[in-house]
């Protein structure tokens, strides 16, 4: 196991970065688990909200009427009452509970099974040898709807796809691992990613006014995020074949040691599988079709008979994954051979929410803290004196869009869990952005860019041990690669989707383009 140190050539050579990557190690590592985070951050809201008592701000709500908003004291006899008596109000009403819930119980079927493995083995195998890459981005950044299992198989798949080829395996694992972590917010389909945010900002568009109406369905940034898939490839395969594998080829050449590929073939019964699943989503597809493509189909909203803004297709977007992916999640397994009876269906469902404890352990304290930012009216006082600064500043439009990507991918160095900056960061810059003229979507995809791009970079990373694990199986030479060596890999993909996924999300402003059904970039 010794192969898996970094050797001290590297430690040479990175030395400067090596030290940065131990101070941001050093302060995240010092930052408290999730669920006492938002404890201390409830504490603190109390604390404010008696510190600050009746202050009051004026701001000119829908209408053109003038709002007058003061701090309550919830360290008081009524606020006392209120905490007591709303706690579990706050936690079973706390939106993304739900939703998260939801859609882990159908992709925990799916995964469980063995589908979301055997589909993305079946494609990586079996696409041409110069399509590799490109293929390898376009699972690995679709992999999310797998939630964090894709970081897991996709990397270790990938290299022993590349090995099998005669590259550079190394190279694989990188690619891989940035498509999955780098590109996390992009996909075709809804994710559990698109719920959790959107739950999370349903809970901030409250605070306002001005963005009281505004939507927070799963799909606000669908048209933003789907066409990422295809930009991020792009950029990702070139990135890969014209910076990262010719340094990787200098500096840790491979020289074909192993094949591997063989541990990741698809067995019979897993063929027999993905034909069931294929045959049951092509059902389901022409079902969905049925009911939504016909002026009076049962999706489409009964009095205008239209699909966006508005229709029980966009408000049930999550049951009509939910049920997509149990459809598949079954179909497979019952080819598969691993459900052979009814009681096998809700076992799976349950192994799926495994993955979600922690979440919903964290989610009780978070939804205090929201609760309590909003009933505080702090949420309120911060937002609006956050806007009148930036205008008094003249610090608008695409400056002020860039600095909040910046933010969030100053804060992912140090906190990695994309729910909880956003737990954080929603209550106060969704209504600030609001009072500024920008729909709460237009925010959270600025956010989503910012905290996804250099999540394969910082050394938080629960996966970078799985990573250097797989190199280690690989670097036989020498000068064994380490950690420096990852993250040397793993820079120039976030760099460049930063830049790209920005001036794609500018692109959209500037040319007005709406981020998801019915969605626009201002109020």
């Amino acid at each position: 196991m010794a192969s898996s140190e970094p050797k001290t050539t590297i430690k040479v050579q990175n030395s400067v970065f090596q030290k940065f990557l131990d101070v941001i190690e050093y302060i995240g590592n010092k930052f408290p688990s999730p669920f006492m985070l938002f404890a201390l951050l409830g504490v603190i809201v109390l604390v404010l909200s008696f510190a600050f008592d009746g202050t009051a701000v004026t701001y000119i709500g829908k209408g053109g009427k003038p709002l007058t908003v003061k701090v309550l004291n919830l360290i008081s006899a009524d606020g006392f009452r209120y905490i007591l008596t709303s706690m579990v109000k706050n936690f079973v009403n706390f939106p993304p509970l739900g939703l998260v819930v939801v859609m882990m119980l159908a992709m925990g079927l799916a995964e469980a099974t063995g589908f979301v493995s055997a589909f993305v083995r079946k494609i990586m195998l079996g696409v041409p040898s110069w399509a590799v890459t490109s293929t390898i981005f376009l699972l690995g950044i679709n992999g999310n709807l797998a939630s964090d299992a894709a970081t897991v198989f996709v990397p270790a798949a990938a290299a022993a796809v590349y090995a099998g080829l005669g590259r550079n395996p190394l190279l694989g694992m990188s690619v891989a691992f940035a498509a999955t972590q780098a590109g996390f917010s992009a996909n075709f389909l809804p994710a559990g990613t698109d719920a959790l945010l959107a739950g999370i900002t349903q809970s901030a568009i409250k605070i306002v006014p001005q963005t009281a109406s505004s939507p927070a369905h799963p799909l606000i940034n669908y048209y933003l995020m789907s066409s990422s898939v295809v930009i991020l490839t792009v950029v990702g395969t070139l990135i890969a074949e014209k910076v990262v594998g010719p340094r990787l080829d200098k500096l840790h050449p491979y020289h074909g040691l192993e094949d591997n590929t063989g541990e990741h073939a698809l067995t019979p019964a897993e063929l027999k599988g993905l034909r069931y699943a294929g045959w049951a989503a092509l059902g389901y597809v022409l079902l969905l079709l049925v009911l939504l493509v016909p002026e009076t189909g049962l999706l489409r909203d009964p009095k205008t008979h239209a699909i966006i803004p508005k229709s029980p297709f966009l408000s049930g977007i999550i049951p009509i994954l939910f049920f997509l992916f149990v459809t598949i999640g079954t179909a497979f397994g019952i080819g598969k051979g691993v459900i052979k009876k009814e009681s096998d269906v809700g076992k799976f469902m349950g192994q799926g929410l495994a993955g979600v404890l922690s979440f919903i352990v964290t989610a009780f304290s978070a939804a205090q803290f929201i609760a309590w930012f909003s009933k505080s009216n702090l949420a309120t006082v911060l937002a609006v004196k956050g806007a009148e600064l930036l205008k008094m500043l003249d610090f608008t439009g695409i400056l002020l869009i860039i600095a909040f990507v910046l933010l969030s991918s100053f804060l992912d160095l140090f906190v990695i869990s994309g729910s909880a900056k956003w737990l954080i960061l929603a209550p106060v810059f969704v209504p600030m952005f609001g009072l500024l003229g920008y729909e709460p979507a237009l925010t959270q995809a600025a956010y989503r860019i910012g905290e996804s791009s250099v999540n394969s970079i910082t050394p938080l990373n629960y996966y970078l041990p799985v990573m250097l694990g797989i190199m280690a199986k690989y670097s036989k030479s020498e000068n064994s690669a380490g950690m420096g060596t990852l993250m040397s890999m793993q820079i120039p993909f976030g760099i460049a989707f930063l830049l790209t996924w920005t001036a794609w999300l500018l692109l959209f402003i500037m040319l007005n383009l709406p981020l998801g059904p019915g969605v626009n970039i201002y109020l």
